[in-house]
């Protein structure tokens, strides 16, 4: 069978290759479709289970923690010892709960220890653990647990804020309700000072 060249972090379970894995999901989707009393013949349904399953498949099992790893390898030694801080970084996820899309932003920050990463690399980070189906709340605690074990700096801190597809489609029905998680590691989570300043930045 022919390989797959993945991202980091991207993992094919079973033997799927990534055209048959789409197909797959296609297959599914048009029978869902079909239950919920559609007409596939209907010119606006002929291509909607493969463009589905395009979108499905990029939400594919994510977050694997070696492939975290490798995203902040590129280190290099630096003397400064202030906060180093990305945001607002765009978030796109799925509710592992309902399978509906959860967006919005997050501020990730760290303050190093002799050592600083690629800035593009905190915003990968956050993509890793979102980009599946999954919840806010493990997300926000896996980017900052990982900024801790891999970069080992002095502190860590995580702001994610996001819009649920399950509170604003569905239950209560709340399209502007946000909802905001946060974690904290070092000094952050000992320093008023430390997490004030962060969410001095947040604020402006």
């Amino acid at each position: 069978m022919t390989s797959v060249k993945q991202e980091p972090g991207f993992s094919t379970e079973g033997d799927l290759s990534r055209g048959e894995g789409k197909q797959a999901l296609a297959t599914h989707i048009e029978g869902i479709l079909t239950l919920l009393g559609y007409n596939l013949q209907d010119p606006h349904f002929l291509r909607t289970a493969k463009r589905a399953s395009d979108v499905l498949w990029a939400y594919h099992s994510n977050g694997d923690e070696a492939a975290a790893e490798k995203l902040l390898d590129v280190q290099f030694d630096a003397d400064y010892d202030s906060l180093v801080m990305v945001g607002p970084i765009n978030v796109t996820s799925m509710c592992a709960h309902h399978m509906l899309p959860v967006t919005g932003q997050a501020w990730v920050g760290y303050l190093p220890d002799g050592r600083v990463t690629g800035l593009s690399k905190l915003s990968r980070i956050v993509g890793h653990y979102a980009h599946q189906f999954t919840v806010q709340e493990t997300v926000t605690q896996q980017v900052a647990n990982a900024l801790d074990a891999y970069l080992k700096p002095k502190g860590a801190m995580v702001v994610i804020r996001a819009e649920h597809g399950c509170m604003s489609l569905r239950g209560v029905r709340e399209p502007e309700a946000l909802t905001t998680t946060s974690a904290v590691r070092g000094v952050f989570k000992n320093e008023d000072s430390a997490r004030a300043e962060f969410l001095s930045l947040i604020g402006r």
